[in-house]
């Protein structure tokens, strides 16, 4: 999908920085986006916590989570992570959500209508999952919209991804 969304970028003249809002160029910036990412990470928790209990007694069949063991299972987990956090922000935050914006003139419903296709996007979890995945797209969202740019994002996300799929477990 990351590949999508740049080659349709690439076909119109644009490049990837046009997704992501550029890269880091210096020390400070990557600091500013981690410094910004630690507490939207701590919000992002909140919130996957709160939109949990709510949904938590629909009645759903939900598939069990088996957390990676041993170092090779590890590894590819947080390598896993690192490229869902950043191929899921260009494609989620970089690419739709600006292509909603275009279409719709609010950011607004672009937050929630690309929240909504990423949670849909998950709903091999089922559907208790795609509600939360959903409520934290739309934050991610909200994360892209007031930084413009994907960087602390993207550090939030592969983070959230580490540590829900392998250090909660240890």
């Amino acid at each position: 999908m990351a590949y999508w969304a740049w080659a349709g970028v690439h076909w119109r003249g644009g490049h990837l920085r046009d997704l992501t809002g550029g890269r880091w160029t210096n020390w400070r910036n990557i600091a500013t986006d981690v410094a910004i990412a630690i507490p939207f990470w701590i919000v992002w928790e909140l919130t996957a916590w709160l939109v949990h209990r709510a949904v938590e007694r629909i009645p759903t069949a939900t598939a069990t989570y088996q957390p990676p063991s041993g170092v090779a299972e590890v590894t590819l987990w947080i390598l896993l992570s690192i490229s869902a956090g950043v191929c899921e922000e260009i494609v989620f935050r970089g690419y739709m959500q600006k292509q909603f914006q275009a279409a719709t003139g609010s950011i607004a419903a672009a937050v929630i209508l690309q929240g909504a296709i990423f949670g849909l996007a998950h709903n091999y979890q089922g559907w208790k999952q795609v509600i939360v995945i959903a409520a934290l797209g739309i934050l991610y969202g909200a994360l892209a919209a007031w930084r413009r740019n994907l960087r602390a994002n993207m550090v939030a996300h592969a983070w959230s991804d580490i540590f829900e799929g392998w250090l909660r477990f240890i």
